[in-house]
């Protein structure tokens, strides 16, 4: 029951991050009224779904992942006629909606450290508190980039990749063995991990969708829409197999014990 309960645990910080990230894109579409059609919470078959307004919110089976689909946002598909496609809306409007779902990981991230060292260190002014906060924070962002590149480098060899169920594995450790604290820790590190992540300027990504916002930008005009719905389902399909790969390295792991 433990087991379960901690594992539970585990799912539900993964959960909540994705949420909070996708909520970012959600309400910042929104509030540049670019049309939302979906928002979805997991990925797979659908357990629930309920329409409100113009936007059908689902939450499905498995829970890895999740989207908020605008108009027009399928660039395979060709161009949408809606005026509130995501492609027709302002470049800046664009930008902030790509950029929300970064900034929310960097705040949640940050709120959660700020939480754990106030209520570490009652007493402490809280402007202090706040910028020890601050700075863990941003020593957990420059962990993450010096991994990223210990790994392009070679210093860190690809085998030791972790995939979602190496790092649910740690989060039930840090249950288990550290406490709460310790967990909300590891929360607060993957978010601010997730935002990192998505500001590589890989298409597909979050950062590669802005890096070609910017090349729109200098160009003075957009790429064709096919070309880029192609390039960036490329790197997602290269960046499925290496989230493949590292979760064969996590089962590996398991069987080795």
């Amino acid at each position: 029951m433990q087991t379960f309960l901690t594992l539970l645990l585990a799912i539900l910080g993964f959960s909540v991050l994705i949420l909070v990230h996708e909520a970012g894109h959600c309400v910042a579409a929104k509030l540049c009224r670019v049309q939302v059609n979906e928002f979805w919470l997991g990925m797979g078959p659908t357990l629930f779904s309920r329409k409100v307004g113009e936007t059908l919110y689902c939450l499905k089976l498995f829970p890895i992942g999740g989207a908020c689909v605008m108009e027009g946002e399928d660039l395979l598909e060709g161009e949408s006629a809606s005026l509130r496609s995501f492609p027709r809306a302002k470049r800046w409007k664009r930008f902030i909606i790509l950029a929300a779902g970064v900034l929310m990981n960097f705040l949640v991230g940050y709120l959660i450290m700020l939480v754990l060292y106030y209520v570490s260190n009652p007493g402490v002014p809280f402007l202090r508190v706040a910028g020890a906060a601050l700075a863990h924070s941003s020593d957990y962002a420059q962990l993450v980039w010096r991994s990223l590149y210990e790994l392009v480098t070679g210093s860190v060899g690809m085998d030791q990749l972790s995939g979602p169920v190496g790092v649910t594995g740690a989060m039930m450790d840090m249950v288990v063995n550290y406490g709460f604290k310790q967990y909300a820790a590891m929360v607060a590190f993957i978010s601010v991990n997730l935002g990192v992540m998505n500001l590589l300027p890989i298409p597909g990504l979050d950062g590669g969708r802005i890096l070609f916002l910017l090349i729109e930008s200098v160009r003075r005009k957009p790429m064709r829409q096919e070309v880029e719905g192609y390039i960036n389902a490329a790197f997602m399909i290269a960046l499925f197999a290496v989230i493949i790969y590292a979760t064969g390295n996590d089962i590996m792991r398991l069987i080795s014990g």
